[in-house]
């Protein structure tokens, strides 16, 4: 009889032995399938309609190019290719064009004037960015016009290029406007004329540039001649430019419309801080000339204009010089290396759909959705640097398209000094706020290292100018005045890390800037586990390594805490609630003392993400003051309607702006399901739909996900939409319904952009990202229904509101050095996760990963090594056994979120597996077979 138990207890042991090997190595891995577009009309028939004025003696062909307009009756985006938006129609209003940039300098299409990382004009609250006349904004006419001229007018963001193309019977003039991506001092006019019959064809140009230059040629080519920037000398901006001809063409240029080379060299006259040394702007260009000729001879024909912008007169030549120099060896080289710069960046990250019903004319939102995810990803990805650049400034609300003057106060000074940037310049001055930490800054973290690490920097670099502190020091100079400890970031950040923000309420009361910078850092730390970051020094102006960056910023809120007397709770007190200007000051605001007290926390993260205890004897005395701040810090709460309240003594009358939501995302604080549930059906009436709620939006959308409140999900994304202008997707603050382009909203919203793209992938995607650890989750309320619906085949894994397709990927998630693709594919009811590395070597791979999912009843353990692919097949049985919360870390979400999978670094193995089953015993499992085996031969062995 022992001999049998014996045999049986084998038996068992080879079988799980068995079972365990095909659940890691018999992976089902399939294949993206991408599903062939249909073929469309590119070119279909238009009409046109030619407005004359009838008292006028014009002939058709002398009417001025403003006054021909167009009729046409065809939708646009006719290519239906997500990422190439498409018109008949351009935009009247110029904030409707697409913003070109590089994150050094930037510029709307066609637009007079550029602007540069780093060049701000004015002192203290009146610093703005400074308007560069720009050389290449030059439209193209044929010289005659003719009834069947037809212009179409397409923007690539996969190619970050805008290109206008003009045709008639006789020729076609192609003009490609971009801001190279490699160079960065770089912006490009292409024109080329094709000609279509033996006829020579006449283009006239028109310059659009701020500046009216005389380019007289003469004899001496170092001939100075001075120009006015704006006619009254008391204007704020108050610039001279000095023009130079630093090369006059040859008579062979001249046939070949090379019109020489021309230099404008200024003195910026004001400095954020008085008495420091100004800054200049230097640009060498190549003229472009009124009128050309296209021979019959010459029967294709490419013209490159080119303007390269820096502040120091040897870069901007030099960079002029390189991009001649590709154009010499390769008419198409300059624009093919700009382009396999933008490529480089898209295969490595981004958005993307593959299922034909996507592209249909009869799903016309879904295309619009995904075209407003791809703008979305373009702008944020074209306001950074392609690579690490010391000297970023930062990402602005509105990008290097903005930050200039108003163009209604060109000619005319403002009368006040009061609100000085919010009357008179445009996107915030160009200054960094608080936005690109809490918002830009963990998007851009999920993709592109590189980027993010400019970000970072920017919170720490020294200026152009070598008499700058750097920003660093400025923080810990502005929590010194305020009589607190550590780094207190201005609310808005310009050239020196002054405040620079347009009213005393701002740079005085609003002080979460900093621990919304921690959390930023926080953000990108999960995504990357940069180890190396946290060790070493963040920049070659300061030894600061990132510990050190974050432990000051936690030191300013340890600080800033008071022990309350009455409620032995620690309080901030007397601080401005959101983002609008304050008539009176508040205690408590939750937002501020909740992302300080989270800023504690990440001092305690960052030690263990390099494998250090927080609570040994180095640091136990610092921590342990930490955790008596994170445990008792105040966050108002009505004990009554279980709902935390905005600030003590809060009246949902007295104000248009919510930031309690916040607490459960962006910031991840966990809720019950009815705290969460009161929370957004109770401040839910604070948003303003023609108002300042946009980043609220994303919040409320990722809430309602959670609470599995579809309709109400599918409200708050429809709401971000409105703020998004056609054709080209450009994002305002405010949205377009109530727009009607006023002084105060601010277009190509950057943090709209960010807040969108977010918003998606952690309500709709179910991605979130854990200090240890990626979880995929899913919102399920009620257990019996759930079990009903997946069985359905109508039944979709994720809420997706208004995609209708079955097939979408999220591609180049960065995780622990790794690159994941998400493939959803809701008709086999699955979740492909992909780890790429293999086809990208750029950088280290930190740590080998595993995936934790489950099957029915077991739970299953799958490598995911380079290559590999996991496939998470859905049943009814998973959502009785899931998980309903994360184990390795506690306070993720709320009792009624599911984690599908979760990914981990495999050292971290042991403890996951053992935090997993401690939640709910997943029945007939291996553990228990083998506890059961190893029992029964113990006790064969003692009888």
């Amino acid at each position: 009889m022992r001999i049998v138990i014996l045999a049986f207890v084998s038996i068992i042991i080879c079988v799980e032995i068995g079972l365990s090997e095909q659940n890691i190595d018999n992976l089902n891995i399939k294949k993206v399938k991408f599903v062939n577009r249909k073929s469309f009309n590119k070119y279909p028939q238009i009409r046109h309609r030619l407005l004359v004025n009838k008292n006028s003696n014009n002939s058709i062909s002398n009417v001025r190019r403003r006054d021909r307009q167009k009729v046409i009756n065809l939708p646009n985006h006719w290519d239906k290719n997500p990422f190439l938006f498409q018109t008949y129609n351009e935009p009247e209003h110029f904030h409707l064009l697409p913003q070109l940039s590089n994150g050094f300098i930037g510029t709307l299409v066609k637009n007079e004037s550029i602007h540069a990382n780093g060049l701000y004009n004015g002192v203290g609250e009146r610093s703005h960015r400074v308007r560069i006349p720009s050389m290449t904004a030059v439209k193209v006419y044929f010289s005659i016009y003719t009834d069947n001229e037809i212009s179409t007018y397409h923007f690539d963001c996969r190619k970050g290029v805008y290109i206008i193309e003009t045709k008639n019977n006789e020729a076609v003039i192609t003009q490609r406007f971009y801001v190279h991506r490699r160079l960065k001092n770089i912006i490009v006019n292409e024109i080329r004329v094709e000609l279509l019959t033996a006829t020579a064809i006449s283009i006239d140009t028109e310059n659009v540039t701020m500046l009216e230059l005389n380019h007289e040629m003469t004899n001496s080519p170092t001939n100075l001649n001075q120009y006015s920037y704006f006619n009254q000398m008391d204007n704020p901006e108050n610039m001279t430019y000095e023009h130079r001809v630093i090369k006059e063409p040859t008579m062979s240029q001249r046939v070949e419309m090379n019109d020489g080379i021309y230099y404008l060299q200024a003195t910026i006259p004001h400095t954020e801080i008085p008495n420091k040394r100004q800054k200049e702007v230097h640009t060498y260009y190549t003229n472009i000339p009124a009128k050309f000729v296209i021979y019959p001879d010459t029967r294709v024909k490419t013209l490159h204009f080119i303007q390269s912008i820096d502040s120091d007169g040897f870069r901007a030549r030099n960079a002029y010089e390189e991009a001649i120099r590709l154009i010499q060896q390769d008419p198409n080289s300059l624009y093919v290396s700009h382009v396999s710069a933008w490529e480089d960046i898209w295969q490595n990250s981004g958005f993307t759909m593959i299922n034909q019903a996507t592209y249909s004319d009869s799903n016309q939102e879904s295309f619009k959705l995904a075209q407003r995810l791809y703008s979305s990803f373009y702008n944020l990805y074209s306001s950074v640097p392609y690579s690490f650049d010391n000297q970023f400034y930062g990402v602005s609300p509105a990008g290097l398209a903005y930050g200039g003057l108003k163009r209604e106060f060109f000619n005319n000074s403002p009368n006040t000094q009061s609100s000085f940037n919010r009357q008179v310049s445009e996107g915030y001055g160009g200054h960094i706020t608080y936005t690109q930490d809490l918002w830009i800054l963990p998007v851009i973290s999920l993709f592109n290292q590189d980027m993010a690490k400019n970000i970072l920097n920017s919170r720490l670099r020294r200026g152009l100018n070598t008499d700058h502190v750097t920003v660093y020091e400025q923080a810990r100079s502005n929590a010194d005045q305020e009589g607190f400890q550590g780094l207190r970031y201005a609310w808005e950040q310009g050239d020196y890390g002054i405040d620079v923000s347009s009213t005393e309420d701002e740079r005085k009361n609003k002080i979460h800037t900093s621990a919304d910078i921690s959390f930023g850092v926080r953000s990108y730390l999960r995504a990357t586990h940069n180890r190396e970051y946290v060790l070493q020094s963040l920049s070659s102006d300061s030894q600061v390594r990132g510990e050190d960056f974050i432990n000051q910023i936690a030191q300013y809120w340890n600080s800033r805490f008071q022990l309350d007397s009455v409620s032995n709770l620690y309080e901030i007190k007397g601080v401005s609630f959101g983002e609008k200007t304050q008539s009176r000051l508040v205690d408590n605001d939750i937002f501020t003392n909740y992302i300080a007290a989270l800023s504690l926390d990440t001092y305690k993260y960052i030690l263990r993400i390099t494998d250090r205890d927080p609570y040994d004897s180095r640091n136990v005395q610092t921590v342990r003051d930490y955790d008596e701040k994170i445990n008792r810090v105040k966050l108002p709460y009505d004990n009554l309607r279980q709902l935390y309240l905005e600030y003590d003594n809060f009246n949902s009358q007295q104000n248009g702006e919510t930031w309690a939501p916040y607490l459960n995302y962006p910031l991840g604080k966990k809720l019950t399901y009815a705290e969460k549930k009161i929370l957004y059906d109770s401040y839910s009436s604070q948003l303003q739909t023609d108002g300042k709620s946009l980043l609220a939006y994303s919040s409320f959308l990722v809430g309602y996900s959670e609470l599995n409140e579809d309709n109400k999900a599918r409200d708050y994304l429809s709401r971000i939409t409105n703020h998004f202008s056609e054709p080209f997707m450009i994002m305002s603050e405010y949205p377009n319904s109530n727009s009607a382009l006023n002084s105060q909203n601010t277009f190509n919203y950057l943090p709209g952009y960010a807040a969108f793209v977010s918003g998606f992938i952690a309500g709709f995607c179910g991605v979130r990202y854990q200090d240890f650890q990626l979880d995929l989750v899913y919102p399920s309320e009620n257990f019996a229904e759930y079990q009903a619906q997946v069985s359905s085949s109508q039944f979709p894994v994720f809420k997706q509101p208004a995609l209708n397709t079955e097939n979408w990927n999220i591609t180049g998630l960065m995780f622990r050095g790794n690159r994941l693709d998400i493939i959803y594919d809701l008709r086999s009811k699955s979740v492909e996760i992909r780890n790429r590395r293999a086809n990208d070597q750029s950088g280290q791979v930190d740590d080998m990963l595993e995936v934790i999912s489950y099957e029915g009843t077991q739970m299953i353990v799958k490598p995911l090594r380079i290559g590999d692919t996991v496939t998470i097949s859905l049943s009814t049985e998973l959502w009785s056994y899931a998980p309903k919360r994360s184990r390795l870390q506690r306070n993720h979400y709320s009792d009624n979120m599911h984690i599908l999978a979760t990914v981990y670094p495999i050292q971290y193995n042991n403890q996951i597996l053992k935090a997993s089953n401690s939640g709910k015993i997943l029945k007939y499992n291996s553990i228990s077979l083998y506890l059961l085996a190893f029992v029964i031969f113990i006790r064969q062995l003692v009888e």
